[in-house]
C-alpha cells in the first residue's frame, strides 16, 4: 500500500527548466530509464528506474500515467545490502574451508576478496533486495514536480535520474514560494485521492 494513504505527506518540490513536447516523448523517456530487476548473480547490488504509480511491478506500460493535468509515476530502487554481522559467520566459514581445502595457513588479501565476493553472491541468491518506492506528480500546468519524500538520499537519486530521463535541469522550490500556485490550482489532493484512493 502506498504511503500516501498513511496520513501526512512530506514532499519536495522542483521546477524543471522546460516541459516535455508530448506524451509520446514522455513515454519513450520513461521507458528508456525504466526499472529493471537485479539478477542476484549480477555484479550490481542496486537498480533504480521508473515504474507505474499504482502497479509497482509495471515498468513497461505506465497505464496510470495521466490524471487530469498531472503526470503520475514513481521511482523504484532495489538494493541488496548485508551488514558486516550478517556476512561475518558465512565469510569466516568460507575462509576456514578454503584454507583446509587448499592446505593454507595464510589466506592473501586477494583470496579473501574473492571469497567475500562468492559469499555475497550466495547471500544475494538466497535473499531479496530492499525495495524503496517514491511517488511523483508532475503538474503540466504549473510545471511543478512533487516528489513525495524529503530524504536527502532519495532527492539526490531522483534529481539525477529525472534530469537524465527528461533532459532538463531541476531547481528545488521552497514550499512557501510555490504554495500560491498549489493552492490556486487546488487539484493535487483530489487527483491523488482518485489515483491512490485517498478519502
Amino acid at each position: 500500500m502506498t504511503k500516501l494513504l498513511k496520513g501526512t505527506i512530506s514532499r519536495t518540490i522542483f521546477k524543471p527548466d522546460k516541459k516535455p513536447e508530448n506524451m509520446t516523448t514522455i513515454r519513450e523517456s520513461l521507458e528508456r530509464f525504466a526499472f529493471k530487476k537485479i539478477d542476484p548473480t549480477d555484479v550490481r547490488d542496486e537498480s533504480t528506474g521508473w515504474i507505474d504509480a499504482i502497479m509497482s511491478f509495471d515498468s513497461k506500460n505506465f497505464s496510470s500515467l495521466m490524471h487530469d493535468r498531472f503526470m503520475i509515476f514513481a521511482l523504484r530502487t532495489d538494493k541488496f545490502s548485508f551488514s558486516s554481522s550478517q556476512i561475518r559467520p558465512h565469510l569466516e566459514e568460507a575462509e576456514h574451508l578454503y584454507g583446509i581445502e587448499n592446505n593454507l595457513e595464510y589466506i592473501s588479501a586477494q583470496q579473501k576478496k574473492e571469497i567475500k565476493e562468492q559469499v555475497t553472491k550466495r547471500l544475494k541468491v538466497n535473499s531479496i533486495p530492499k525495495v524503496t518506492i517514491t511517488e511523483t506528480a508532475w503538474d503540466m500546468e504549473t510545471n511543478l514536480v512533487h516528489l513525495f519524500s524529503q530524504s536527502s538520499q532519495v532527492v539526490v537519486r531522483f534529481t539525477d535520474i529525472f534530469e537524465k530521463t527528461f533532459e532538463v535541469n531541476l531547481e528545488t522550490i521552497e514550499l512557501s514560494n510555490s504554495i500560491k500556485q498549489i493552492t490556486k490550482s487546488g487539484k493535487l489532493e483530489p487527483v491523488l485521492g482518485k489515483v491512490w484512493g485517498i478519502q
